[in-house]
């Protein structure tokens, strides 16, 4: 990576946060491509693991975009208090910005990409991801018969189009 690229890494972590998801993805994606089959015994601990850190990497994307937000408002919430209804509820009561987490508020309802993503990340906590029991929790939570991969490549998407809306609602963020 160009000395660049990183410097602007270590500066702008929602920026880093995304392209950990996409690498995590991409992986993954080539896993599935030599192997076929994400489930097969040689590989298993290997798709785990990105799946695990994928997840992990969009939730940290959100939580990278509060601090962000946290910081640029001035609002004073402390790091290990750092959550949504909180910086929604400072910027509500600083008058500043109040609707610029109403995307991700969205998002993060039940049954909604976002609140999918923390659901799954939680089923990982005790649970494999390559199993029938955590395709079929998929399928309840979207509500639909999609593969893990492509719910991912969604979900990511759903994302970058979230981070670049309220970067764009609020140039600061920037």
């Amino acid at each position: 990576m160009p000395t660049e690229d990183f410097l602007n890494f270590q500066a702008d972590r929602i920026s880093f946060k995304l392209h950990a998801c996409r690498q995590h993805l991409s992986n993954l994606k080539d896993i599935e491509l030599r192997y076929n089959d994400l489930a097969l015994n040689d590989i298993r601990m290997s798709v785990e693991m990105e799946i695990d850190s994928f997840l992990y990497q969009m939730i940290g994307t959100v939580d990278s975009l509060l601090f962000r937000i946290n910081d640029t408002f001035s609002l004073m919430i402390p790091p290990d208090r750092i959550e949504m209804d909180k910086i929604q509820s400072a910027l509500s009561a600083e008058t500043k910005n109040i609707d610029l987490l109403n995307d991700l508020d969205r998002a993060n309802q039940y049954g909604n990409w976002y609140w999918t993503i923390k659901q799954l990340r939680n089923y990982s906590l005790g649970n494999s991801l390559i199993s029938e029991q955590s395709f079929e929790a998929l399928a309840n939570y979207t509500k639909s018969n999609m593969k893990i991969i492509p719910y991912f490549e969604q979900s990511l998407e759903y994302l970058e189009k979230l981070v670049e809306s309220i970067r764009k609602r609020e140039p600061k963020l920037l």
